[in-house]
């Protein structure tokens, strides 16, 4: 499933064929890359990194401990939206 989005504050993915909810938690705009953090009610989160520079967007997503990984978002390794 692509990514869909409403607005700025909800991503939209299908987890083992569930459609899961996140929502914005968190936005770094202070550089490049700029990064969004979005977390679904059950815990899960995925980290939106946006490169202004080339246009890419990358992601990172996992099952818990969201805070940890939005600290450390700059040293995280990011993928395609479908290798999610």
């Amino acid at each position: 499933m692509a990514l869909q989005k409403t607005d700025n504050n909800f991503i939209y993915h299908k987890i083992g064929g569930n459609e899961v909810i996140f929502e914005i938690s968190d936005e770094d705009e202070s550089g490049n890359p700029l990064y969004y953090g979005y977390l679904s009610e059950n815990g899960s989160w995925i980290i939106q990194q946006h490169n202004t520079t080339t246009g890419a967007y990358r992601y990172k997503m996992g099952q818990s401990d969201y805070a940890t990984n939005w600290t450390g978002r700059g040293g995280l390794s990011y993928v395609y939206y479908n290798a999610l």
